[in-house]
């Protein structure tokens, strides 16, 4: 049985696949705290919700700036005196480029030093510190999730900047999982599985009727802010293969691959001495 009142924190919660994940873990019974760099955006998404300050609060954070993740941790713990799910869907795509970039892509060469520093310290570097920053506490009361929105697999390789910011955030969360093992805390991914819609398609020109709607988002991150989910780490789902008819848990098995690359590929050989050892605490 689940407990109830958890609390989340929905980085870029104020439109798309964050206001998705943001109603739903809302209509499961959390508290949620959102946050993105636009207040109005924010403001909409909690009274779309129907929901008041006893479930749902806002902080406008702007992650690409240093010392604002760390703030945003302490305020969002602050809100409701902890946080048991971060969800770290924050991000910058293509089209904080180019808006036009289906009609005239950007190659690896042109991108500045600025515009790489941004993308990762946005789309990787903010969602390892907020990781970082509420991890220990969820660890000493022995419950809590950690939940990426990365790309798909086949866009990591097709989209400088997007993909590889992305990637490492995947990598990272693989990591994560990995450390948390026996914690009581798990760390995976979730991610539509194709363009979804959103201000990003949007910008870039796609109709909405030819990309995933964003709702499929819904039942996937219930399930994974769910004590159903408590056996369940290190794994990518890909919404658009969840089946409603299945058992929360069968249908999470079913939609899922192994996260980051683990289950692809020849693995490095390693001797036994380079092996780490668990983290402290760890069971």
């Amino acid at each position: 049985m689940d407990t109830p009142g958890r609390v989340a924190l929905v980085t870029g919660g104020g439109r798309g696949l964050g206001r998705v994940m943001a109603h739903a873990l809302l209509a499961a019974g959390h508290s949620v705290v959102i946050s993105s760099t636009d207040a109005a955006s924010l403001a909409e998404t909690i009274e779309a919700a129907g929901a008041g300050p006893d479930r749902a609060r806002m902080i406008v954070a702007e992650l690409g700036l240093r010392g604002e993740p760390e703030r945003l941790a302490q305020e969002a713990e602050s809100a409701f005196g902890r946080v048991d799910i971060l969800v770290n869907n924050a991000g910058m795509s293509v089209n904080n480029i180019r808006t036009d970039y289906l009609r005239k892509p950007y190659r690896f060469w042109e991108s500045t030093r600025e515009q790489m520093e941004r993308f990762f310290q946005v789309n990787t570097i903010s969602a390892m510190l907020l990781a970082a920053l509420l991890a220990p506490r969820m660890v000493e009361r022995g419950w809590g999730r950690i939940i990426a929105n990365t790309t798909s697999l086949d866009t990591m390789l097709r989209f400088s900047l997007y993909g590889g910011s992305k990637a490492a955030l995947e990598a990272e969360t693989a990591v994560m999982s990995s450390d948390l093992t026996g914690t009581g805390v798990t760390a995976n991914v979730l991610v539509p599985g194709g363009g979804a819609g959103s201000r990003m398609t949007d910008m870039l020109g796609i109709p909405r009727d030819l990309v995933l709607p964003p709702e499929i988002m819904a039942p996937p991150i219930v399930f994974l802010a769910s004590d159903g989910a408590n056996s369940f780490t290190g794994r990518r789902i890909i919404a658009r293969r969840w089946d409603t008819k299945l058992p929360p848990l069968a249908a999470a098995e079913a939609a899922s691959d192994p996260i980051a690359w683990t289950g692809y590929g020849t693995q490095g050989h390693q001797p036994e001495v380079a092996r780490v050892p668990p983290a402290p605490g760890r069971s």
